[in-house]
């Protein structure tokens, strides 16, 4: 994992407070592994209280700034996940 040189933080929403987050984080795992094959990693996955019960999924995830790469095609897949209402790019910083 040390050639990654950039972190982008992906929000992902399910469709409703009742969604099991630990079964939803798993299955965006599976995807990134499955999809990519180890093109991107994940550093950490936060959760965040929006409103009324609901909880997004905060998505860290590694990639490279070189061509091939964009933190778009991981939301993509990441909205194809079962249970998933939205998943956006929020950020993308060098580290």
């Amino acid at each position: 994992m040390s050639d990654f040189n950039l972190v982008g933080v992906i929000r992902v929403m399910p469709t409703d407070p009742e969604v099991n987050l630990d079964e939803l984080e798993a299955a965006v795992k599976k995807v990134l592994e499955e999809k990519f094959e180890g093109k991107y990693g994940i550093s950490k996955v936060d959760r965040e209280p929006i409103a009324f019960g609901l909880v997004a999924l905060k998505v860290y995830v590694l990639g490279k700034d070189a061509e091939g790469y964009s933190f778009d095609e991981v939301a993509d897949a990441f909205r194809e996940v079962e249970n998933v209402e939205s998943a956006e790019v929020e950020a993308v910083s060098r580290f």
